[in-house]
């Protein structure tokens, strides 16, 4: 059989076409469907088209074709870190943590759902590395201006500065232009605030335009980090727990023995349970390890109804 009318399956950015066995070159749109051309790559045939444009599949052996196998599709990331042990995922993030404790990375940014523990984690693990607060580190959270930043580059040059919460900075742009120098990978970087009116520190002295910052930096936020600015996320390791509702459940489960200490373990199991309820039953329930204080707190107070005494606190009105 001559192969002139012969079309093996091929993909070309992501599309699937007809090619051409003997000439090479790519069949017109509509003379073999997609269907057809899909069965015929996953079943390794060639399609054979007829005067009367009739379709026939044929395996490509028979034809002496050889067809490579099908891509196989590409996972999705966000698919895999469903599934992944929250445990691990916080494990990871001390790790990085410890990395910005110990000056090998300059920045860290950590985003993700609220009520996770990252604040907690990242104050704890860079206290028990021996690094005091106000002394070797800092904290500050709220809303944060791009002059405000600049003081508190400057008045912290030398120190791990949190930011936790200050999604402000990353919406004004001369706060990025500012973080941009802050988080480049030198061992001392520049960073300048040109103004005509100097800025002031607390006490009313004048600072410098521009000054040598040799510290650190770690965000904390809620926000996506598809939120964040490029030049940022480049310049620092990312860590995201966005964690799904079962996730949370997993990590209330593995933190709720050190978690609220005078409430008793029956309390704390009931509390667990009476959320899982809740969350089978409601939209818009809350499910972080806030929501797990409150209820555990309830719990503990042996109210003769605590599931709805619970569904007030943590489901949205």
């Amino acid at each position: 059989m001559k192969l002139t009318n012969v079309f093996e399956p091929v993909r070309i950015k992501g599309r699937i076409l007809a090619k051409n066995v003997a000439t090479g070159e790519i069949a017109s749109k509509g003379l073999i469907r997609d269907t057809q051309l899909r069965t015929a790559e996953r079943n390794k045939e060639v399609c054979i088209v007829s005067a009367s444009g009739r379709v026939t599949r044929i395996p490509a052996m028979e034809m002496g074709v050889v067809v490579k196998d099908a891509p196989k599709p590409k996972m999705s990331f966000l698919n895999v870190k469903s599934k992944a042990d929250p445990s691990i995922m916080f494990s990871n993030i001390e790790r990085l943590t410890k990395m910005v404790g110990k000056g090998i990375q300059p920045s860290l940014v950590i985003t993700g759902s609220a009520g996770t523990g990252k604040t907690h984690l990242v104050k704890t693990t860079l206290t028990d590395m021996g690094l005091r607060e106000s002394y070797e580190f800092v904290h500050f959270k709220g809303r944060a201006t791009a002059a405000g930043l600049f003081v508190t580059l400057y008045e912290n040059s030398d120190k791990i500065i949190i930011l936790d919460d200050c999604d402000s900075v990353f919406k004004d742009a001369d706060a990025v232009n500012i973080l941009k120098g802050a988080l480049d990978s030198y061992d001392t970087r520049s960073i300048s605030y040109l103004t005509t009116k100097p800025l002031k520190d607390e006490f009313g002295s004048h600072l410098p335009r521009t000054f040598e910052f040799t510290g650190r930096i770690i965000f904390i936020s809620n926000i996506a980090q598809s939120s964040l600015d490029e030049a940022i996320r480049s310049r620092s390791f990312v860590a995201d727990v966005d964690l799904t509702k079962q996730q949370m459940f997993t990590r209330v489960e593995q933190l709720m023995d050190k978690m609220e200490s005078i409430i008793p373990m029956p309390a704390k199991a009931q509390a667990l349970s009476i959320m899982r309820e809740l969350e089978a039953e409601f939209d818009g329930v809350h499910i972080n390890l806030r929501s797990f204080i409150k209820a555990a707190r309830i719990c503990a107070m042996g109210f003769e109804d605590p599931k709805m005494m619970i569904a007030e606190q943590i489901i949205e009105a």
